[in-house]
Formats: C-alpha cells, structure tokens, sequence
C-alpha cells in the first residue's frame, strides 16, 4: 500500500471516529426530545406517536418547573458572577505580583482540582449548616462562588497580556484595582467568557450540592426539580424528558449569546510592533 493511500485510510478512519462521538452526543439528546413529545399512549423508547406537547404543560405546571427555573436563575447568576469576579481577583496577584510563597499559593490552589466533590460534600454541609446556609439559595451558591479552574485560567490569561500596557497605566498614575478593571479584564475577555460559559453550564446542570443543601420544594432548582419528577411523575416520565428540554434551551441561548467573546482575535491590536 502506497504512502498516500494509507495517509489517506487514516483520515477516513479519524472521519468515522469523530462521526461516531458526534453520534454518541447527539443522539440521545434527539431520543430525549422525542420522548418529551411522545403521548402518554406512546411506546416509551420508541420513535411511534401519538405526538403531543401536554408534557411540557404538564412539567411546568404541575411539576412546579416555573418556580424551580425562577431559582435555577439565580443560584447559576450568583455562582457564575461571583466566579468570574473572584477568580480574576484571585488571579491577578498570582499573576503580576511578586511575593513570597506565590508559587506555593497557586500550587495548592491546583492541588483542590484533584479533590472529588463528593469527598467534600459531608464537610461542607456541616459548614453551611453551621452557618445557618441549609435550605436557602445563598447556601447552594456560597461553597461554590470560586473555583481553582476559574483562577487557573484567569491567571494564564494575564500571564498573555504584555507587560507594556501595564506599565504604561502605571505611569499615568493608576492604581492596581484600575489596571485590574480598565486593562487586564477587558484583554482578557475571551478567557472571562469562556470562565462564565463554564460557570453557567456547571451551576445551572449541578444537581449534587443543591440536593443536599436544599430541602423545601419551593427553593428546588431545575436539577432538583426534575430529580423530583422521576418519582412523581413514574407512571409517565416523558415529563420529566419535557422538563429536561427546557433546561436545555437556557444554555442553548446563553452560548449563542456569548459566543462573539469566545473569540482569540480581540487579543490581537493590543500592542504594536
């Protein structure tokens, strides 16, 4: 076999391998649909009809989905907000700033990545019930208002910008916070934006925390609620399939709306050479 047509079977073997991931992600989402839109007289895990949308009243009615997407809102804008911020708080410093014990500092910041939540899970209920947090929306929020991911990629981000610009906010006379706020966060937008679409796919889909910390159904948030739904609605889980479409479609529109800062172009201009 010649060189050529064996570089060529490669490529048509990396075709067939990444149709085949797509196809494993893809398809059980179109299954998930389907079923949202399947009649209670339906076949479950079949493609038949009848056809009918009452599931997805039904899940936002009866199911409770509006006040639980009410909360889901904002448990996922208080965490993805407060990421962002104290992330790229946290970051500058370890960033620019040269100190003692800087290394060591970002060191055992990564080292938290490697900590399963789920190890942690009975410590910090003991901490969030101490502080009175359990059952309230602050205490699905607060544990994770910060992650080592977000500071991680926050400080490689300003570790990309030059030097140049910072001094040259330095001369004219501003503080650290202004260089922080006018220089580094606008540069490093891209990154903060690509931070938030984590933030928001992690806290609006997070089922683990809120299930433990959260007990009245009316603080429920959208994984929770649906949690729920599986038992209530047993004898007819396509809404429960409905109710997960309409999380999806959230995430959907807050990617798309993102998706002009995921952009590495507007690093590009910021310095001339």
């Amino acid at each position: 076999m010649s060189t050529g047509a064996r570089h060529a079977g490669w490529i048509l073997a990396g075709y067939a391998a990444a149709a085949c991931l797509v196809a494993l992600a893809i398809v059980p989402a179109l299954w998930l649909v389907v079923g949202a839109f399947q009649s209670p007289q339906a076949r479950l895990n079949t493609l038949s009809g009848p056809w009918t949308t009452d599931n997805f009243r039904d899940a936002w009615e009866t199911g409770g989905l509006s006040i639980a997407a009410f909360n889901s809102v904002l448990v996922t804008l208080a965490r993805a907000g407060l990421n962002v911020a104290l992330a790229a708080l946290a970051a500058y410093p370890l960033a620019r700033f040269s100190f003692r014990g800087r290394q060591t500092v970002f060191v055992l910041v990564l080292a938290t990545t490697m900590i399963p939540e789920q190890v942690i899970v009975v410590p910090m209920f003991k901490i969030a019930a101490g502080l009175g947090l359990y059952d309230s929306l602050a205490g699905a929020v607060i544990p994770f208002s910060v992650s080592a991911f977000g500071i991680f990629l926050c400080r490689q981000a300003f570790l990309a910008i030059p030097r140049d610009l910072e001094e040259a906010a330095w001369i004219d006379g501003a503080s650290s916070l202004r260089i922080w706020w006018s220089v580094m966060l606008p540069l490093a937008a891209p990154s903060l934006a690509l931070l938030a679409l984590f933030s928001v796919i992690g806290a609006w889909s997070d089922l683990l925390w809120p299930l433990v910390i959260l007990q009245s159904e009316e603080r429920f948030t959208l994984p929770v609620a649906i949690n729920r739904m599986l038992g209530v609605f047993a004898t007819n889980p396509r809404v429960a399939y409905a109710a997960s479409v309409l999380a999806i479609v959230p995430i959907v529109v807050f990617f798309i709306a993102i998706q002009r800062w995921l952009k590495p172009e507007l690093f590009g201009g910021s310095v001339k050479g």
